[in-house]
């Protein structure tokens, strides 16, 4: 007997309303293969000192990496907590962010000093478009959760804040399980990566028949091109 192609069987068993639609989901990456970073808004603590909360994700397992409250968005600070980061989970394929500072700039391709030295590690930089914090929705996800567990009422001082940001991350890494996860928890998923942060970043190696420029610190490119002597960006 020749048996109806399993597309035909499908559709006439849709048509007597048999199947019921599944929800596609979109594919998910694998651990480190993409992480989200983004500073929480700004509030006031009970001091009337600024906290800024740093915070670093994991796309795939919503591992919540580093949470950490700093007085300013200053490059300085952020790339010290990033380091300490990347030197405890090994580094990620790529790193999503918005276009604020310290993370972008208004420089030629948008890099600071930050994505930068992201890219000497080895790592992608990601930007999500300008107004679409959804493009990084499962990062913008955690930071509700965050304000309404550690900074809708704030703490006096920044360390008794950070205390704060320590339970909740405890409790959101071991404790709180995820629907999107089998109601399983981001600690029973994730995995620190193979890539390890390395002690010495070579500079970069161009092929031979490359001409190497060197850039001002005010965008000023040295040397001839095309019969040019500098070019200012």
């Amino acid at each position: 007997m020749d048996w109806p192609a399993n597309s035909t069987a499908g559709e006439l068993l849709k048509r007597k309303g048999l199947v019921k639609k599944r929800r596609r989901r979109r594919p998910v990456p694998a651990d480190n293969q993409s992480w989200g970073a983004d500073f929480k808004g700004d509030f006031k603590l009970g001091n009337k000192q600024r906290c800024y909360p740093l915070t670093i994700t994991d796309n795939c397992s919503r591992y919540l990496l580093a949470r950490r409250g700093l007085n300013r968005t200053r490059y300085e600070d952020t790339r010290l907590w990033f380091e300490y980061t990347l030197r405890e989970f090994g580094l990620p394929q790529s790193i999503r962010t918005d276009n604020g500072s310290p993370f972008a700039s208004r420089s030629l391709g948008g890099l600071s000093r930050l994505s930068k030295w992201w890219i000497d590690l080895g790592v992608r930089v990601e930007r999500i478009r300008p107004g679409r914090p959804q493009e990084n929705g499962r990062h913008e996800r955690m930071h509700r959760s965050l304000k309404a567990a550690a900074c809708k009422e704030s703490a006096y001082g920044m360390e008794r804040q950070q205390e704060r940001f320590d339970k909740f991350r405890h409790e959101y890494n071991e404790l709180r399980s995820h629907e999107s996860l089998n109601r399983r928890t981001s600690e029973r998923l994730y995995e620190p990566s193979q890539r390890r942060y390395p002690e010495l970043i070579l500079p970069p190696q161009y092929d031979c028949d490359m001409t190497v420029r060197t850039f001002a610190t005010m965008g000023k490119l040295y040397g001839k091109i095309n019969g040019f002597m500098s070019v200012n960006f």
